[in-house]
């Protein structure tokens, strides 16, 4: 790349760079494609044209545009969009878990629900219906 003036290099890269890739990013893009695989071949072909190295660049980053043309989010904003949705996922799922638990306490609060008042007097009612079978009958003499 040496043979590249910057102003060949920052040409050649810049619509990433308005993206908002980094340099990092750029460098990652030259030597894997989207897909996470190594280019075949992999490193600059060993010329001294700078026209050479700017084809190979425009043929390297071409995998990282859009049908459009647009560049793609780069591997670190890629992570980050990531990172921001297991973000909003977790908030999401704390939420959810507290608007069960005031649910629940509101529930708690308002007092014994009618199926519980009713299953309760069936207990008591099986309770008492047993003890008074079960108890000796009384003389009142």
């Amino acid at each position: 790349m040496r043979s590249m003036t910057t102003k060949d290099v920052t040409s050649s890269c810049r619509d990433f760079f308005l993206a908002g890739w980094t340099v990092a990013d750029v460098l990652h893009a030259l030597d894997w494609m989207p897909d996470g695989t190594p280019w075949p071949h992999s490193g600059a072909p060993e010329t001294k044209d700078a026209w050479r190295l700017r084809g190979w660049m425009r043929h390297r980053l071409g995998a990282w545009r859009t049908e459009a043309g647009e560049p793609l989010r780069s591997r670190d904003q890629q992570a980050a969009a990531r990172h921001a949705d297991q973000l909003r996922q977790g908030e999401a799922e704390r939420r959810r878990v507290l608007e069960r638990q005031a649910e629940r306490a509101a529930q708690l609060s308002q007092g014994d629900s009618p199926i519980k008042v009713t299953a309760l007097a069936q207990i008591r009612a099986l309770f008492d219906s047993g003890r008074r079978k079960t108890r000796p009958a009384r003389n009142l003499e």
